[in-house]
C-alpha cells in the first residue's frame, strides 16, 4: 500500500501505538483489584482495556469491559488515585517503544516533519514517559487526555495539536492503533494510520476504514512518500 507524500504533519497516539505500555498498565490494575479483593486480570484482558485513559481502565478492571466510571463513588476516586501513584513509580518497568519506532522518528526529524502525541494518557504521565524513554526530544507538542475539556475521540485534542503546529487537517494524519483514534481522525477531518501491534480488542483494522494499516513502524516512511535519508 502507497500512500501520496500530501502529509506534512503527524500525530501520535501513545499507548498501543508508539509503546507497548500494556504490561505496566497491567501491573498497576491488578495491584488496584486485588486490594479491593477481585481476581488478577490476565495481560491480554487489560491490553484490550487500553485507550480511553486510566478511569475507565480502572473501570473496566472493576466492573467489566464497557462499564462507565461511576459518579460520586468515594472508593473508585480513591482507586484512580491509588492506580496512578502506582503506576507512576512503575511506569517504565516493562514499557518500551515498539520496533523501529525510534528510528523512524529519527528519519522523520530528519525532514523536518512536524509531530505531535496526542494521547488519553494523563498529561503528566505522558511527559514522564516520553522523558523514561527518550522521546521527549521528537514532540514539541503534547496533548494528554486532561490537557483540554474534551479526549479523543472527540477532535478538540488533534484540532489543539494540529493548531500549536500550525497544520492543517487537510495535510495531517493521525496514527493510532484503534478504533478511538480512528473516530478521532475522521472527526477531526485528518488521515489516519492504524498499526497492526497495538490494542484494538482483536478486532479487524480494516473495519475501521484507515488509509494505511502499519505492520512495522518503518513502513510509516513508506506510507508518507518520504526518502529514508
Amino acid at each position: 500500500m502507497t500512500f501520496p507524500s500530501t502529509i506534512r504533519t503527524i500525530l501520535f497516539d501513545l499507548d498501543g501505538t508508539l509503546v507497548d505500555s500494556a504490561p505496566d498498565l497491567w501491573r498497576a490494575t491488578n495491584h488496584v483489584i486485588t486490594r479491593r479483593g477481585h481476581s488478577e486480570l490476565p495481560l491480554e484482558l487489560v491490553r484490550d482495556y487500553v485507550g480511553n485513559g486510566a478511569r475507565y481502565l480502572l473501570a473496566r478492571g472493576l466492573w467489566g469491559l464497557g462499564a462507565i466510571p461511576p459518579v460520586d463513588d468515594p472508593d473508585f476516586e480513591a482507586a484512580v488515585t491509588e492506580f496512578l501513584d502506582y503506576y507512576r513509580q512503575h511506569l517504565t518497568d516493562h514499557s518500551h517503544p515498539y520496533p523501529g519506532v525510534i528510528e523512524t522518528l529519527e528519519t522523520l526529524q530528519r525532514h523536518n516533519c512536524p509531530m505531535a502525541v496526542v494521547t488519553n494518557k494523563p498529561e503528566f504521565l505522558t511527559h514522564l514517559m516520553l522523558d523514561d524513554l527518550d522521546l521527549t526530544r521528537f514532540f514539541p507538542v503534547v496533548v494528554g487526555g486532561d490537557t483540554l475539556a474534551e479526549r479523543k475521540p472527540n477532535p478538540l485534542p488533534l484540532h489543539h495539536a494540529m493548531s500549536q503546529l500550525q497544520a492543517h487537517a487537510a495535510t495531517t494524519v493521525m496514527v493510532g492503533d484503534s478504533e478511538t483514534d480512528a473516530l478521532a481522525a475522521k472527526n477531526a477531518g485528518c488521515k489516519l494510520f492504524l498499526v497492526s501491534h497495538g490494542y484494538n480488542r482483536g478486532e479487524p483494522l480494516e473495519d475501521l476504514h484507515p488509509d494505511g494499516i502499519i505492520h512495522h513502524f518503518n513502513q510509516l516512511i513508506e506510507l508518507l512518500g518520504h526518502p529514508q535519508d
